[in-house]
């Protein structure tokens, strides 16, 4: 007993302290094994999941496969997708090993896989390959795509560099990302950057600009009603972004970025900008504004693509309106991301300092846990509610738009369907508001791509259709070409 203890500690300080996914899977499969929990993954039995109904439709799909029967297959493959959709997104299959869930759940999705690409490589009877695209692309829209959501969070939000990086490193970073304060720094970066940029952005992060604070000095701080200096944050943004609008960017990169700002009038609404809502919105100028905290920086008005200048200038869009932080009214726009671009999973990079001590034990499990969970919805409640008789008693004074921002801070949701979040680690406070150095990149990419490799088997399985979906659509979409320009 004695020895499995130190066992499991020294495997568990390799953990933490693996430098790749290869070495961190390597050791939480042996850590897996020690504690009993690789087997569970292997063996036959478990109440959250529909054993023998989910092997009877692997063995359905294998044999319409086998019989070249497409018709059948697709009667088959659409049952079994909705049937054990919501069993195989359990959140609770991936809490118990550390390597990944069962073994089933890898079979079935093998096997839907392949049933996917029989159908999208193999002729239909009397489907021609323009009316397979079209059922491909309608049976994707039904069954959605994930997005990759990037939180505020000052300097902590370095670490959003290395969550995507251990993501794309993987192959599944999303095409579509959303971010906020500085988790919009990061989407912006990845978003305005083509394939072979983005491996460079990735492997050389010492090539980043990493200057983005400068406090005013104090007669200015009071004169101007905010502490730091804008333009400096603003020449960052441009130093690694460059100055594209939403639209430009989509094409250059092939992804979709989209930004949240908040509003300064209590009347108007927050608003997610990307290439479908605003295509001709400049980038950097929506990133100043859902970086702009109140108090300090001062509020943006938004800058768009000006056709008439050739000097790749801009001119105010919706200038009567100024915008703030995006995390103030929409840290994580779920429900706009979901209506926009069909969003069916949210994976969530959660950096927020004022977030991260309520839900640094999300991930946990057991008494312990359950307790503190309890415990921090209690606070999290109490603090609303606060806020909420607060503003409504001082509604007529200069506080209530102060009130309004607390208000909506304290009751917006943190977490979405897969969470990687931030260590909670109080000594780095200190660094909130600061500049880092070379060292302490490298120590936020860390933590960044620690966080994720725990739930990098979760993102993968999870994701997993919607990806063959869009393989299946690429090589659909490069037939038809083909046809189009042989039949010229």
């Amino acid at each position: 007993m004695r020895d499995t203890k130190k066992q499991r500690r020294e495997l568990e300080k390799q953990l933490t302290e693996a430098s790749s996914y290869k070495h961190w899977l390597a050791t939480a499969t042996n850590l897996d094994e020690l504690e009993g929990t690789l087997a569970w993954r292997e063996e036959d039995g478990c109440e959250l999941l529909h054993e023998a109904l989910i092997r009877d439709h692997i063995t359905a799909m294998k044999r319409c496969r086998d019989k070249g029967d497409t018709r059948a297959l697709t009667r088959v493959l659409q049952e079994s997708l909705y049937r054990h959709l919501g069993e195989i997104g359990n959140p609770d299959l991936y809490a118990i090993a550390w390597s990944g869930t069962k073994v089933l759940v890898s079979e079935f999705l093998d096997e839907v896989e392949r049933s996917m690409n029989f159908l999208c490589d193999n002729p239909m009877p009397g489907v021609s390959d323009q009316q397979k695209l079209r059922l491909f692309r309608d049976a994707e829209r039904v069954y959605g795509r994930p997005a990759l959501m990037l939180s505020g969070g000052a300097a902590f939000g370095i670490y959003h560099i290395g969550v995507t990086r251990a993501l794309w490193q993987e192959g599944l970073l999303p095409d579509v990302i959303a971010g906020s304060s500085m988790g919009a720094i990061v989407a912006g970066a990845i978003c305005t950057r083509n394939n072979r940029e983005l491996e460079r952005f990735f492997n050389e992060p010492g090539e980043i600009h990493l200057d983005a604070f400068r406090w005013l000095e104090p007669k200015r701080i009071w004169r101007k009603r905010h502490a730091m200096d804008q333009f400096q944050l603003l020449h960052h943004i441009r130093t690694n972004i460059g100055r594209t609008s939403f639209q430009e960017a989509a094409e250059r990169s092939g992804r979709t970025l989209n930004i949240s700002v908040s509003p300064t009038r209590t009347r108007q609404k927050p608003r997610l900008l990307n290439n479908l809502a605003s295509p001709e919105v400049l980038v950097d100028s929506a990133i100043l504004a859902s970086c702009a905290v109140p108090g300090i920086y001062p509020p943006v008005t938004l800058q768009a693509r000006d056709k008439d200048r050739g000097d790749n200038g801009g001119k105010p869009y919706m200038p009567t309106e100024r915008w703030i932080d995006g995390s103030v009214h929409g840290d994580l726009p779920l429900m706009r991301m979901a209506r926009l671009h069909n969003v069916n999973r949210t994976i969530v990079s959660q950096a927020n300092p004022h977030v991260l001590p309520f839900i640094s034990h999300h991930h946990q499990r057991g008494p312990g846990a359950s307790a503190k969970q309890a415990a921090a919805s209690l606070m999290h409640a109490q603090v609303a509610t606060t806020l909420q008789l607060t503003r409504n008693s001082w509604s007529s004074t200069v506080l209530r738009p102060l009130l309004e921002q607390a208000h909506a801070m304290a009751t917006q949701t943190y977490l979405g369907h897969i969470n990687i979040q931030f260590p909670f680690k109080p000594l780095l406070y200190r660094k909130i508001l600061s500049n880092p150095n070379k060292e302490d990149l490298e120590m936020f990419i860390r933590l960044g791509e620690q966080a994720t490799w725990p739930r990098m088997a979760m993102i993968r399985d999870q994701t997993r259709i919607s990806r063959t979906f869009s393989d299946c659509i690429t090589r659909l979409e490069k037939a038809c070409a083909a046809n189009d320009n042989a039949a010229e």
